[in-house]
Formats: C-alpha cells, structure tokens, sequence
C-alpha cells in the first residue's frame, strides 16, 4: 500500500504536469519563441548595426587623418611631417591615436610605437595588431586597427590607427546586454505562460469539476460564473444554461418514465390477480395450464419494467446516499443466495472472499450488481464451474466473476451492455436483456471500471472500485456495521430479470 505522504507529495507535480502540457501554456510557450525570436533579430540587428557604423566611423576618421598628414608632408617636406606626427602623437591631445613615421631602414622618426610592427605586410592596406610597448601613454598596451602610407620614391612609411580596445569592450558589453535582454524577455515571456496558462486551468478545472459532478447524479450543479464580461463568463453562462435545459428534459423525462411505468403496471398488476383469481376457480387442467402461462408472461412484463425503471434510476442517480460498504457482507449475502442454484444445476459454485474491503457507493446497487452477474454466470454454464472472487488489486476492491460456459464474443461484449439486447443463444431463456445494462449504469455512476473478458472457455466479469485505504479493522468495523442492510428483495428481484 502506498504511504499517504507519497499521494500528497505527488499531487502537486501531477498538477505542474498537467499545466506544462496544457494546450493553454504550450500556446503561450510557441508565442514566447516567436516573440525571442523576434526581439532577438530586432536585437541583433542593432548590435550589427551600431558596430559596424563605429568600425566604419573610425576608418573615415583614419583616412581623413592620412590625408591631413600627406598634405603637410607635401606642402612642408619631411620635416613639417614629423612635427605634425608628434604633434598628434601627444596623449594629451589624442589619447587613442597611434602613430609612426620611420625612414627607408625603419628607424622611428615619429610617433608613439617604439618600432615598426613585424606582422605588417607591405602591401596590406588595413592592419590589425596588438602591442605593449605603446611609448608614452598609459596604459602601455593596445589593440590596434591602423592604415599604412608609403612614399615610393624615399620609402618612408606613415602608419595611422586608433585604439579599438575600448570599442571592442563597448561592443562585447553591447553583446553581453542584449543576451541578457533576450534572456530575460524569454524568461518573462514563460512565467507569464505559467500565469496565464494557471489561470485559464483554474478555471477550466472549475468547470471539469462541475461536470463530474453533474456525471455522477448532481444535476442541480452549476458552472461558478466569474465575471459575466469575459469569454470564460460566457461559456459558463452558455455552459448553465444548457445544464438548466438538460435538467428540465431529464426531470420531465423521469416524471413521464415513472409516470408511464406505474400506468402500465397497475394494470398489470390487476390482470394479473384476475388471472389468478381465474385459476382459483377454473377446473379444465389445459385451462389451467394457459392461465400458468399468462401469468408467468404478466411476471416477465413487470420484471422488465421494474429493471428498467431500476437502469434508468442508476444511470441518474445519486451519489448522496452513498455509505461506506462492507463488500465482504454483500458477497456473502449474494453467494449464499445463489449457490442452492447452481448446485440445483449441477454447477461447482467456488468462493473466494478477502476481509476487510470497503467501497463508497449504494449496498443495495452493488449487491444487485454483483448478483446480475452471478446470475448470467449461473443461467449460461452448463455443468462447469462458476468463482466469485473479492479481492484486493493495487489498492482498489475487486469482484471477479468468471464461469466456464459459452462466453461472449468480442464482437457482442459491448453490445451486451445495451437495454434489451440478447444474443441469439439467449432469446429462448428467461430474462429481459436488462441485466448487463443495469451493471454497467451502476458501475459508471459508482466510477467503479468495469470489464468483460474471455475466460478461455467462458467468460470473466470484473468490476474494480475506487482505490480506498479504508478497512475492516478495529473502528472501522463500527462504522461498517452501522451500514444500511442489503435488502434481499432486490436481490431476488435481479436474479429473475437479468440476462445477457
């Protein structure tokens, strides 16, 4: 048995299970990527955008400084050029410029670099370096992109550049902030999909929770209405409204089923006690004998009405008068009942009954449930055996009755569970096709999972109840004493009706 503790603790992750795979939140989820995806272009692109503009920035400024410089060496020779490098060199007046003049050999002339970079190609037009020899400024390294100049008939080179490292740090912290900007739009854009999607699931819980009440026999039921403005709102008006039309069509119906029913048995009822006041008095044996028969058809008819005004009963009822039942009581009370006949069949009639096993629902239904059941079992052996079994199975309550007989084809096992449906082999022999019905209506407003399966050979009905941790045991067996008795009239009453 599973400790209570564990039920609890797994209630709420089957709660955030079911809300992660709602329609609603993966909804909300596919419009959050959709979303990051598209602020993350939006994003990017600017990050693109702004980069590339203070690259290209910075090359203009470069050329624009090559130019200014090649004019003073044209208008002013050599010497106007080495003061116009150191000029621009001092930190004081450029601190990110990076400059250097050298002759033919490459010794400095001017400028901040302490010699001429060797990764330099001559033919590169725009270079790309780091040094940590920068001569006069602090700090004394840098990560260069620069542009050469070369005077091809003194070969002095000019080389021009800015320090980029700060550039890059902006780029690499503009990065930075929009990956975190992304982040945190994705992350927001999923806690709002957990809210959102919490919120509708709280609601369409509410009206889950009102339709299974209404399933199992509380028509008087109503969705709650929230506000009256909203789409929910009105759902659950339109949802109250229709509830309101079913429960008046229901309501009607079983007035006029009732109705119906007792104006067809009262008459019945008084042919009946004609007929039998007929053959008090009658004296012809073979008029006798047509009397017998009249009256076992009059029986027949209030049989069937008296099982379907039962089916139809059960498929409405309630779950108010729902007690706590010791199924090992009914199983006795069922088997003591029916086992004279099977042994008047030349039936093995074998029982298995485990203690202590209690379900909420009607005794009254469940045992005329069970005794339908064993009654089919019985009617179709022949000289074979039935079992009855009460059992435990994962924590729930479970009958099992299984006989050797015909069986029922897999092609009728849900047809036999029609009102009035006999199968072809069943027509000659007493009942009304009721039975099977009736033990279905039961068990679906009892929740209790009910199944019919091949025996090999015959047929195995199982009916296994809501799992419950209640048993016989010490007070318990107080309170399951103080359970309303089976009443065995009704048991009697199926036992002449039901059939397949």
């Amino acid at each position: 048995m599973h400790d209570r503790s564990d039920f609890v603790t797994n209630q709420p992750m089957k709660r955030l299970v079911r809300l992660f795979g709602s329609f609603t939140f993966r909804l909300v989820l596919l419009y959050t990527l959709l979303f990051g995806a598209s602020v993350g272009g939006l994003f990017y692109f600017v990050f693109w955008a702004t980069s590339g503009f203070a690259e290209r920035q910075m090359e203009v400024a470069i050329n624009a400084e090559i130019t200014s410089l090649g004019e003073s060496y044209g208008s002013g020779g050599l010497s106007s050029l080495i003061l116009a490098v150191n000029r621009r060199a001092n930190p004081n007046v450029n601190r990110d410029g990076i400059y250097l003049l050298v002759d033919p050999v490459g010794t400095p002339l001017a400028g901040n670099l302490r010699s001429w970079p060797q990764s330099i190609e001559t033919d590169d037009l725009w270079i790309d370096f780091s040094i940590d020899d920068l001569r006069g400024a602090e700090p004394a390294s840098a990560d260069i992109r620069a542009r050469q100049l070369l005077d091809p008939q003194t070969n002095i080179r000019l080389l021009v550049g800015r320090d980029v490292r700060e550039a890059r740090d902006f780029r690499q912290l503009l990065l930075d902030s929009l990956n975190v900007g992304l982040a945190a739009t994705l992350a927001l854009g999923i806690l709002s999909g957990f809210i959102f999607s919490r919120t509708i699931m709280g609601r369409i819980e509410s009206i889950t929770r009102t339709c299974r009440r209404i399933m199992s026999g509380d028509l008087a039921q109503r969705v709650p209405v929230r506000r009256r403005s909203d789409e929910m709102g009105e759902l659950a008006l339109s949802i109250n409204a229709m509830l309101d039309q079913i429960e008046r069509l229901m309501k009607g119906l079983q007035q006029v089923s009732e109705s119906v029913a007792h104006d067809l048995r009262t008459p019945l009822t008084r042919l009946r006690s004609r007929l039998e006041s007929a053959q008090r008095r009658s004296t012809d044996p073979a008029e006798q004998r047509l009397i017998e028969d009249a009256l076992a058809d009059a029986d027949s008819l209030l049989a069937t009405f008296a099982s379907l005004l039962r089916v139809a009963r059960a498929e409405a009822g309630s779950q108010t008068s729902f007690v706590d039942v010791d199924l090992h009581a009914i199983a006795e009370d069922v088997a003591d009942l029916y086992e004279p006949l099977a042994e008047d069949k030349g039936v093995s009639f074998i029982t298995s009954f485990e203690q202590g096993l209690i379900a909420r629902g009607d005794p009254n239904l469940i045992a005329q449930v069970l005794a339908n059941l064993i009654d089919n079992a019985v009617k179709y052996t022949g000289k074979g055996s039935v079992t009855v079994v009460l059992t435990r199975r994962e924590d729930s309550p479970v009958f099992i009755v299984a006989d050797t007989g015909l069986g029922i084809p897999d092609a009728f096992k849900e047809k036999v569970l029609e009102r009035l449906f006999r199968m072809e082999g069943s027509r000659t022999s007493p009942g009304s096709g009721l039975g099977l019905s009736l033990v279905a209506a039961v068990a679906k407003s009892h929740s209790i999972d009910f199944k019919l399966e091949d025996n090999t050979p015959g047929l195995r009905a199982t009916l296994q109840f809501l799992p419950t941790t209640t048993t016989v045991k010490g007070e318990d067996v107080k309170m399951a004493e103080k359970q309303p008795g089976v009443d065995t009239e009704i048991i009697s009453a199926a036992s002449s009706s039901a059939a397949a």
